[in-house]
């Protein structure tokens, strides 16, 4: 608790010209909300003020999803999914991260809408069209974040790490095509950083792959 408490002060230190937007994406199991953990904590002791979100949120259509993703999708549509995913994020964007930006805030994203892009691309819909919808609503992020792995080390990290089944969003042929949507929509993107975050990389080194990409981009930004 006091830890915290001294990170908070520290996020008092410095200011930024503009918000920050940072999304950090890849396949389930891909180590997203470990390195978005790490990446919050380093920016705190730097000084900056951070707030790490999460999609699916907490929210009504964020349960719905959890439901799904627990109980199967075999009764609902790929549009019907999409458009739960699409409700939540509205509400997260309306909610939390415009105002979090408007206050020149770091904003890291553990998933964002690049995950409906590919996961529910996925299920047969139009890859192109979900980015074009979801960016009529969401702010693009200043730097997107890809950890990519294979979809064998991901099912092995969720079934041995987590110690839990993996459920229906996390199967390995289902996989198997996400990540290839990932790869193939956004990859040679400005924006978007492919990281390689396979089991023969240690956690350390991946987070100092991130580190480097965004430290670099946030100083651009700081008040001098």
């Amino acid at each position: 608790m006091e830890r915290e408490k001294g990170l908070l002060k520290l996020a008092e230190r410095k200011r930024l010209k503009q918000g920050f937007l940072i999304a950090i994406e890849g396949i389930d199991g891909a180590g997203k909300t470990t390195q978005s953990v790490i990446l919050e904590r380093r920016l705190k002791e730097e000084g900056y003020p951070v707030v790490r979100l999460h999609e699916p949120t907490e929210g009504r259509w964020g349960q719905k999803i959890k439901e799904l993703a627990k109980n199967g999708r075999h009764k609902i549509s790929p549009e019907a999914e999409l458009e739960f995913f699409y409700l939540d994020r509205l509400e997260d964007v309306e909610k939390n991260i415009k105002p979090a930006l408007r206050e020149k805030k770091v904003v890291i994203m553990d998933r964002y809408y690049f995950s409906s892009v590919a996961y529910q691309g996925a299920r047969g819909l139009d890859p192109d069209l979900i980015e074009k919808k979801n960016e009529e609503i969401a702010p693009i992020p200043n730097i997107t974040i890809i950890l990519d792995i294979e979809p064998e080390v991901a099912l092995r990290r969720i079934r041995h790490k987590r110690n839990t089944t993996p459920n229906h969003f996390e199967r390995k042929r289902y996989l198997e095509l996400v990540r290839k949507i990932f790869l193939k929509q956004f990859s040679n993107r400005p924006n978007v950083v492919i990281v390689d975050g396979d089991d023969n990389r240690s956690i350390e080194i991946v987070a100092s792959d991130i580190w480097k990409i965004v430290k670099p981009l946030i100083d651009q930004i700081e008040e001098t």
